[in-house]
């Protein structure tokens, strides 16, 4: 009879062993579980980090953008209002050449060629015995006078010589008004009058080019050119015997 009691021994020891397993497996699998959810956590967390990471990223680049805009936009209009860039912003009474040289239309040829000699010009502006602007004469004129008339400078009166239809303007017109004028008129000078219309000064294509560097270069150099080119267009004949300026 002791056979079946070691039996039951035995199945007893067994089946304790396999709840024993089954404990020690359900332990197992929930840590198991636990370990996988906090795992889970941890990655999502760490997910949720790098997207709040990347919003701060994207915001700042973009705050950081527009304040880089804002400070290129205020920059250029600083420097459009703080300097004279542009030639309609330049007055001719900044850059004209002063003092001014004058002659009388009734003082000679030899007289007109002393005070350019005397200045260093080659143009003198003539006024009338109001002492307003009536015409303007260059040493081109005196030489052409003495080679046509076969008579010396001393005995040429200006008035019989002088270009008597003359462009001028303000010193309150802007350097963009002068050149325009003087693209028109094909001329290298113009003379500079008071409201009375008495001459004040003198601009030439030399004070344009002096005056390139208020402009910037890039637009100093394009008006100068401009200029140079509408200078060198040839004249009618018609416009050759009735010269509206110096040249």
């Amino acid at each position: 009879m002791a056979q079946p009691s070691i039996g039951l021994d035995i199945l007893k020891e067994a089946l304790d062993e396999i709840s024993a397993a089954s404990g020690e497996a359900r332990v197992q699998l929930h840590l198991l579980s636990l370990e996988t959810r906090q795992r889970g956590e941890a990655i999502s967390t760490s997910i949720e980090a790098l997207e709040r990471r990347l919003d701060r990223g994207l915001h700042q680049a973009l705050t950081t953008g527009a304040q880089k805009a804002r400070q290129l936009t205020k920059a250029v209009q600083d420097s459009l209002a703080g300097q004279p860039a542009l030639a309609s912003g330049i007055r001719i009474g900044a850059i004209m050449a002063e003092p001014l040289h004058v002659c009388s239309a009734e003082d000679s040829l030899a007289r007109a060629a002393q005070i350019m000699w005397d200045a260093d010009c080659g143009a003198v502006p003539v006024v009338g015995a109001d002492g307003c602007l009536c015409g303007i004469i260059t040493d081109r004129d005196i030489c052409m006078a003495a080679y046509t008339k076969g008579s010396a400078p001393g005995s040429i009166r200006v008035a019989d010589v002088m270009s008597r239809h003359v462009h001028s303007c303000s010193a309150e017109d802007s350097l963009e008004h002068a050149i325009a004028r003087m693209a028109d008129a094909r001329v290298r000078r113009l003379p500079v009058v008071s409201d009375d219309g008495r001459p004040i000064g003198m601009i030439s294509l030399a004070d344009i080019a002096r005056s390139a560097a208020l402009l910037g270069q890039r637009q100093g150099e394009a008006l100068v050119l401009q200029l140079l080119g509408a200078l060198s267009k040839r004249r009618s004949s018609a416009a050759k015997g009735q010269q509206l300026a110096a040249e």
